[in-house]
């Protein structure tokens, strides 16, 4: 495919013809198979000097006018627009080189923000009149992507989306950076592991790598947790792995679903809530000596025994029961949890719209207002019986995001909503 090459070209004033002449041997040595001169109305003509002296065919020629040669974002537009237009003909960025020896210093300055953006292969300055001659200064703009990619997998983590992050950062080359850099680099690529790994409920790998990252980078300070933090997702990392259910789960999964709806994913996050509420049943029916997955019937007052009986599988013999019926069976006991999940009529269709939803029995999607309602009143049912519970949510969610989807806040937002 050949080589392509933009150049700015500026006014010639007397005493500086020899430029064209210093540009035109570029060309020669460079031999491009496409050459776009960037110019303003007064130096079109200089540039087309240049094409003539370095015997350019016109067909491979372009002369890309600004309107003013002093308009940063007109220079990087157009600029942009050529690179692309080059790459859709077939070159690809390591086929493109800039040259902005000529031209005033805002068409320099917007072309080589598009080249850099566009990571063209190089850039190039001729330095005249050096006491060896003219010198062709060429920088390549990879330290400068590099850059802008360690600052782009920050965004990335601020946006919860570690593995595009982590994707980003493996690929960078430390070699481009300055010391200080490669360490926040190695201290990124931690933080977007250990970050995933919370946010896909393995908080006790967050603790092992987070206590080896180091905390002194002003650009990661908004990712580091306190020693409190820390011993709380060493006690949730427990209660996971001893399948024992605590407040700091239940906190951690609340805590989740307000993720996903960040991310748009309100199927998700329902589903999460579900689950929450169900294992909130299902830790207080444990108090009564009742465990969901083998329900022993005799705990059951008689006159409601016969309908979880009707229950009992006919492969095992085993009574197991859901959510719903977990909340029916506290109402039964009189368990003041059980009696409010029974007074929140609130919760039945929001109930039903998650039974139809894609992720559960039905193929609809789950509206956002409805996955902020059940968030809610959800929380309602958490704070009933866990009075810190607030308290906990904040200490256990991404501590960027804790302003973001406050317990105490929406709790406040409910009230008033039904008192309205």
């Amino acid at each position: 495919m050949g080589k392509a090459l933009i150049c700015t070209v500026g006014t010639v004033y007397e005493g500086r013809e020899n430029i064209l002449n210093v540009l035109a041997e570029e060309i020669c040595n460079l031999q491009p198979a496409y050459v776009a001169f960037l110019v303003s109305r007064e130096s079109r003509s200089a540039a087309q000097k240049i094409a003539h002296s370095a015997k350019l065919n016109p067909s491979c020629v372009e002369y890309l006018e600004l309107e003013t040669p002093h308009d940063l974002n007109e220079v990087f537009a157009r600029t942009n627009e050529t690179i692309r237009r080059l790459l859709a003909a077939g070159f690809s960025p390591a086929d493109i080189s800039l040259n902005y020896t000529s031209g005033t210093k805002v068409m320099g300055s917007g072309a080589v923000l598009a080249a850099v953006f566009n990571q063209c292969s190089e850039l190039r300055y001729i330095y005249e009149g050096g006491p060896k001659g003219d010198r062709v200064i060429i920088t390549r703009p990879e330290a400068v992507s590099a850059y802008r990619d360690l600052q782009l997998a920050v965004r990335l983590v601020e946006e919860l989306r570690f593995q595009s992050a982590s994707d980003l950062l493996s690929r960078l080359d430390a070699s481009l950076l300055s010391a200080y850099d490669v360490e926040i680099l190695e201290a990124l690529r931690n933080i977007a592991d250990a970050y995933n790994a919370w946010d896909t409920f393995n908080p006790g790998h967050f603790v092992e790598v987070m206590r080896k990252t180091a905390a002194t980078f002003e650009p990661l300070k908004k990712f580091m947790v306190d020693s409190g933090t820390m011993g709380l997702l060493a006690q949730l990392a427990g209660d996971l792995a001893q399948e024992n259910y605590s407040p700091y789960i239940f906190a951690d999964m609340v805590n989740n679903a307000a993720r996903r709806m960040i991310e748009g994913k309100h199927d998700d996050a329902v589903a999460r809530l579900y689950r929450a509420l169900e294992m909130l049943a299902q830790w207080v029916l444990r108090r009564y000596g009742i465990d969901t997955d083998d329900v022993d019937t005799r705990k059951i007052p008689p006159r409601y025994r016969v309908n979880f009986e009707a229950l009992r599988s006919m492969d095992d013999g085993i009574v197991r029961i859901g959510m719903r019926k977990a909340y029916e069976l506290l109402a039964i006991l009189e368990a003041p949890l059980g009696l409010r999940f029974q007074d929140k009529k609130e919760l039945q269709p929001l109930l039903q719209a998650r039974s139809k939803s894609i992720l559960a029995h039905g193929t609809s999607r789950i509206a956002k207002e409805d996955s902020e309602h059940f968030l809610a009143v959800s929380l309602e049912l958490f704070v009933s019986e866990i009075p810190d519970f607030c308290e906990i949510c904040h200490n256990l969610q991404f501590p960027w995001l804790r302003n973001r989807y406050s317990c105490s806040l929406l709790l406040k937002a409910a009230t008033e909503t039904r008192t309205e």
